[in-house]
Parts: structure tokens; sequence; C-alpha cells
């Protein structure tokens, strides 16, 4: 016994000695400090390629921090940005570069594009850092320089979506379907975009004593077409077409010419985005059952403000947006909703997130004066009458221990993850 002991105390002093030495030569060196912000799925690949980093956790202890982010391209791609914010002597030394991943290409060659970038972006910090002889990227792309093929669809993108879900068991079936149809063009100059889409959901509930159906319908079919005006005034018109059995509407047509402010140049927009829109809506409303002011059919004048705000940062980002409508041939009739999303980076390893929105609500004029069933209520069949509505969500996330984190290891991470709290033999824990 005293033997086996001894040998697991060499053993264990021997695995916490060959750790100890690791992250004394980690330390010891003079690799460059790098904290990766928005890599995802790409961070380990990035890891593995650039192996002469030093990847930090924390921003603070890092010599340069990317900040990697996209938005989607025309034709269906992302445009990839990537800062670079230098730190400590590095102070105020920063550039962004950018590359577009083709809707075609596969996740492989965007990893190896993302890397290329950010080997490049690079380049300076390990020239100043006496990491010269890193200064290398491999250039996978085969296809030579032509000149722009000749676009058959003259840049309009199509995309079609269907989604399906059915439940049920011996006393009820729930089954809904949606499906929509967009087409979209945009260029420097406009954008165009088409969207129709079609939603239906059922409930059927079935006793010895008891029965019930419902059903809801949505149709919509939306026009998008908005002009260029500068780098921080556009101008736009949005057609459209809405009929909901749950709102009461049997149809509605509307159409809402509006004007665009960016505060920040539209070219900035990846980082800033600071926004203020208007839009003046008139709409013509009929109604499937008469409503509480005893319409069966109207004319409004719906005029919308919308206010943006959406900030990337080193600390974290923040987004938004606070939209005030009302109409002008129904002054008490008013509806304001606001919208927050923020990830903050509190301290060091600690991570702060919420997520909310909260609506002042004052104009449901198309609802149903018919009394409605405990059922069409539960079930949300039909709207029903409320002044506000909200929803929130708050999480933190903290991580502590060593600042640095090179070592990719993908072992043991596939499988199925065993609880020995909750499972029992034979069963699976999920």
């Amino acid at each position: 016994m005293k033997r086996i002991t001894l040998v697991a105390l060499l053993f264990i002093g021997a695995f916490f000695n060959v750790s100890a030495q690791q992250n004394d030569t980690i330390q010891k060196n003079n690799y460059l400090r790098v904290f990766l912000d928005g890599a995802s799925e790409s961070e380990n690949y990035i890891k593995v390629k650039l192996w002469y980093i030093d990847y930090v956790r924390d921003r603070k202890q890092s010599q340069v921090h990317i900040i990697i982010n996209s938005q989607p391209t025309a034709s269906g791609g992302l445009q990839y940005n990537i800062r670079f914010l230098g730190h400590e002597k590095f102070e105020n030394k920063n550039d962004t570069l950018q590359y577009i991943a083709k809707v075609e290409n596969s996740n492989r060659e965007n990893r190896d594009e993302l890397t290329n970038v950010i080997t490049m972006g690079l380049m300076p910090y390990l020239a100043s850092n006496g990491q010269q002889k890193y200064m290398a990227f491999d250039y996978t792309d085969k296809t030579k320089l032509v000149e722009q093929s000749v676009d058959k669809y003259k840049n309009w993108v199509y995309t079609a979506t269907a989604n399906t879900f059915l439940s049920g068991d011996k006393v009820s079936e729930v089954l809904s379907a949606d499906g929509s149809f967009s087409a979209a063009r945009i260029t420097d100059q406009w954008k165009t975009r088409l969207t129709a889409g079609l939603s239906y959901g059922s409930n059927n509930y079935e006793t010895t004593t008891y029965n019930f159906t419902g059903k809801t319908v949505i149709k919509n079919l939306k026009g998008l077409i908005v002009k260029s005006i500068d780098d921080h005034w556009s101008i736009g018109l949005e057609p459209a077409f809405y009929a909901s059995t749950y709102s009461n509407v049997k149809s509605q047509f509307s159409i809402a010419p509006g004007i665009e402010y960016d505060v920040f140049p539209y070219s900035q927009s990846v980082n800033d985005l600071f926004t203020f829109k208007y839009r003046l809506q008139p709409l013509y409303n009929t109604y499937i059952d008469n409503t509480f002011f005893n319409k069966t059919k109207e004319f409004l004048f719906n005029q919308i403000v919308d206010v943006t705000y959406t900030h990337i940062a080193p600390w974290g980002n923040i987004s938004s947006t606070l939209t005030g409508s009302d109409y002008l041939n129904h002054a008490k009739a008013y509806r304001v909703d606001l919208v927050n999303q923020v990830n903050f980076r509190v301290a060091k390893g600690l991570f702060f997130n919420i997520t909310g929105n909260a609506s002042l609500i004052n104009n449901q004029l198309s609802l149903s004066s018919v009394s409605l069933t405990p059922e069409q209520i539960i079930l949300k069949q039909r709207e029903t009458l409320t002044n506000f509505s909200y929803s929130m969500q708050v999480g933190v996330r903290y991580t502590f221990g060593s600042i640095f984190n090179n070592i990719v290891n993908p072992r043991y991470e596939g499988g199925v993850t065993i609880d020995n709290e909750i499972s029992t033999k034979g069963e699976t824990a999920d």
C-alpha cells in the first residue's frame, strides 16, 4: 500500500512539475500577446496556425486586441472587418482590414482566408516585437485573377424558406407551418427587396366531454426600395399587404415613404451606427369582425419614428432601438417600443449581458368586439387588450486562472456528457 501511495505521489508531482515548466516557458518568452475577440468557431484553428502568438484571455493583458465582426453582402456572403487595436508599446497603433467571404465558400475556405488576413494585420506588430521570422502566410486560392464574370442574375439574390412542426397525443394535436420567399438586389446606390410570407397554425383538443379546434393564419407581402443620397442620407419607400386572423385584420394595404439620417458615415457602420428614420404610412384596413370602435373598415395615417444606435468597442457592444408611432387621425392611439442589447466586460474575466424589450401599447384599433373564449385566450388564437408588454434576459459569465490560453486540445469533446447524479444504469444523461 505504501509503495502504491509513493508511486502515485511521484506521478502527481511529476505532472505538476511539467505543467509548471510549460507555463514558465510560455510566460518567459517574448511572443506577442493577442486577445482574439469574435473568432468563434475559427479560434482553435487560428491558434494552431499562428502558434507563435500568446493568446490571452483578457484584453487588458494583451498587446494587440483583434476584434472580428461581419455584415451580410448583397450576394448572400459576408464582409469580415478585422480591427487591430494596439496596447502597451503599441498604443495608438491601430489598423482595420477586410475581406469578402463568398456565399459559395466552404467553412474551411473562410477559416483559411480569415487566418491569412489576421496574419497580414499582425505583421507590423511582429516586426516591432522581433518576430520577423514568422512573417509569412499561405495563399491557397489557386484560381487566376480574371475580370468579373457576367452575372446572369443582375445582382438579384433569391431566398426561399419553409418550416413545419407537428406534435400530438391521444387528446391533442398541434400543427404549425410557415414559408417565405424573398428577392433582393443591393448596390451602392440602390437597395430593393420583395418578401412574401405565409404562416399557419392549428390546435385541436378532443376528449369525451370536450372538443376545441382553433387556427391562425397570417399573410404578408412587403416591398422595400431605398436610394442612397450621400454618406449620411437615404430615402425609402415601403409598400405592404398584411392579413391576420390573430389581429382581426382581413386585409391591410399600406405604403410608407421615409427618410433616414446616419450621424456616422455609412462606411463606418461596421463599428458605429446612429440613425434617425421617419416614415409616414397611409393604410387601409378591412376587418374580420366589427372592432371595439364598431368599424368594419377604415383609412388610417400612421407616422413612425425610429432611433437606432449600435456601437462595437473593446469593452463589448451595445445596440438600442427606440420606435414611436401614432395615428394622425386617432390622436390618442400610439405605441412606443424599446429594444436593447448589451454585452459588457465588467472586469478581468467577468462578462455581463442583458437583452430586453418593452412596449407601451395604446393603438389596438383592430381588436374584435366579439367576446373571446378562454381557449382562444390561453392558446393565443386572437389578440387581447393590453397596454404594455415586456421581456428580459440577464446573464453573467466569469472565468479565472492563467492569463495565457495558447493550447488547443480537442480530446474528449465529443460524445455524451454523463452526470452521475441524475444518470441511472441503462440510461443516457442528456
